[in-house]
C-alpha cells in the first residue's frame, strides 16, 4: 500500500514556514516539545509525526494542517495572520507605510 503523505514534502514545508518565522532548529524544537534530532528526521522527511506535533507546529507557524501535510494554502489570510509573522520592526514600518498612504488618499480627495 502506498503512502498518502510525502514526508519529505511535508519536512520541506516545515521547515520552509520555521526559517520564515527565524527560528533556529533548536528553538522551535524547544517550542513544540520535541527533540532537535527528531525535529530534523521530520525536515528531511526520515519521520511522521503525531496529531499532537502536528497541532503544535500549526500553532506555532500559524498556518493550517492542509497546508503541512498536503501543501494545500488557505485561500485568504486576515490582515491580523499575515501580521502576526512580522518583527515588531516590520510591523512598525508597515504601520508608517499605511499612514502614508491614508494620509495621500485623504490629499487625492
Amino acid at each position: 500500500m502506498e503512502d498518502i503523505l510525502d514526508k519529505p514534502e511535508i519536512g520541506q514545508r516545515i521547515r520552509q514556514l520555521r526559517h520564515m518565522h527565524d527560528f533556529t532548529q533548536a528553538e522551535f524544537a524547544e517550542l513544540i516539545d520535541i527533540s532537535i534530532n527528531f525535529l530534523s528526521e521530520i525536515e528531511n522527511g526520515k519521520k511522521g509525526l503525531s496529531q499532537d506535533t502536528l497541532a503544535k507546529i500549526c500553532r506555532q507557524l500559524n498556518t493550517s494542517a492542509d497546508y503541512i501535510l498536503f501543501g494545500v494554502k488557505q485561500k485568504q489570510s486576515s490582515l491580523i495572520e499575515m501580521a502576526n509573522i512580522l518583527t515588531i520592526e516590520e510591523l512598525e514600518t508597515t504601520i508608517r507605510y499605511l499612514e502614508s498612504l491614508i494620509q495621500m488618499k485623504k490629499i487625492q480627495i
